[in-house]
């Protein structure tokens, strides 16, 4: 059964900083080096329809991302890295629980750090290498902020898609291809309502305790971009680079499906990506990630969805086209009763997606100081729009914008600005 799709259209203005600024702090030593950085991203929402009522706009104006990172290498052989944020720190009014530990992991590289080919073994809280896309640095992206609404993770315990774990990551053949790869905590009976997992583990997710798996290999076929902890978008450079990529992530039992079974979570992900500079002044850029979801049998969250962007700079200015979907897969093949079969399909298409937005990006100092302005086109489920209000976070959701609603469908608009 086929739910009617929600069109949230939506206008998305940054003005930039996205400002980031780096400080080398000087050591009485000069076998470690100690770095400060610091990342602001004001954003400045306009949403048509997403008042409590669903007939006005709503206007938000909150910190995206407030960072504060130290990070350095001792030696030839030891990196370290150490970060703290506060996500979304204001958004709808909501100034609480918002500081974390974003990032903490030290790597030990035992035949060094630098050269064509280099082997980390690193501990902390780090990424799940769900796709390069997830890996690409927050203030060199293509649009204005990454696209996820093609990944799906049903109630999320990957904190801004990190968890606590151990990994191999490097690079090989004169750094044309790039790796990581380990195990990571992951879902919990934590992330399942209190009080249902019981002590012979019935009602548990996990009830073994089974950490995630994933891995993640880069492969760069003209060029190379290897080197860096995470990938970038525009690159202020002269060679081409195209470079392919896969990842698999699993954790088993760690979900349940739409019949109460316990399920395997288990993403797939394959993209690529081209630079294609003219000259320092311009550059093409285009990156496509498409993902295969398995998060149970009937789940909204359960099914594929792809994600694109092009961008192209001249000079300081780039304007750029993304685009964002997700089909969920339906309920056959996880059994269960008529009656569960009929509630499955009432609600299987829930999360479906169709996201268009177009912008436009003002370079100061490259990346480092910029304004994004974005207009979006949101049927069904958003990181921004309507859909991304929630209770938690704004104390309301906003009312239905179905089509079958009395007067019929509205037409919202969503203004984005970094400050």
């Amino acid at each position: 059964m086929k739910v009617p799709s929600r069109l949230f259209l939506g206008l998305a203005l940054l003005f930039a900083p996205v400002s980031s600024h780096a400080i080398s702090i000087p050591l009485p030593t000069t076998e470690a080096t100690l770095n400060l950085d610091l990342l602001v991203q004001p954003q400045f929402v306009v949403n048509e329809a997403s008042t409590p009522d669903g007939r006005d706009p709503s206007y938000d104006v909150f910190l995206r991302r407030a960072r504060i990172s130290l990070g350095g290498n001792v030696g030839q052989n030891f990196s370290y890295f150490f970060q703290l944020d506060s996500p979304n720190f204001g958004k709808a009014s909501n100034f609480t629980g918002r500081l974390l530990v974003q990032d903490a992991w030290f790597g030990w590289a035992p035949t060094g750090i630098v050269g064509g080919t280099v082997v980390y073994l690193e501990a902390g809280m780090l990424y799940v290498p769900f796709s390069r896309h997830i890996l690409l640095s927050p203030t060199n992206l293509i649009t204005t902020d990454l696209q996820t609404d093609g990944l799906r993770i049903p109630n999320n315990p990957f904190q801004a898609f990190r968890s606590v774990g151990v990994q191999v990551r490097g690079w090989a053949l004169d750094k044309r291809v790039g790796f990581r790869g380990g195990v990571f905590e992951g879902y919990g009976p934590i992330d399942q309502a209190a009080g249902t997992c019981a002590p012979d583990g019935a009602g548990c997710i996990t009830p073994r305790r089974n950490p995630v798996f994933a891995g993640f290999v880069n492969f760069d076929l003209i060029g190379s971009e290897e080197g860096q902890w995470l990938y970038s978008a525009y690159k202020w450079g002269t060679s081409p680079i195209l470079s392919v990529n896969g990842a698999a992530t699993y954790q088993g039992l760690a979900l349940k499906n739409a019949y109460g079974s316990l399920a395997n979570l288990r993403v797939f992900s394959a993209g690529l990506y081209l630079d294609f500079p003219s000259s320092e002044q311009s550059e093409l850029v285009v990156e496509a990630t498409g993902y295969l979801n398995g998060n149970g049998t009937g789940s909204p969250n359960n099914g594929a969805g792809f994600s694109a962007a092009a961008g192209y700079r001249f000079g300081f200015i780039a304007p750029y086209i993304a685009y964002d979907f997700f089909e969920s897969f339906g309920c056959s093949g996880g059994g269960g009763t008529a009656s569960e079969l009929a509630a499955c399909e009432a609600g299987v298409d829930g999360a479906n997606s169709r996201n268009f937005k177009a912008g436009l990006n003002l370079f100061f100092n490259k990346n480092l100081n910029h304004v994004n302005i974005e207009f979006g086109i949101n049927h069904g489920l958003s990181a921004y729009g309507p859909s991304s209000i929630t209770a938690p976070a704004a104390g309301y959701v906003p009312a239905s914008l179905d089509p079958l609603t009395p007067g019929g469908p509205r037409r919202p608009f969503k203004w984005t600005m970094y400050l």
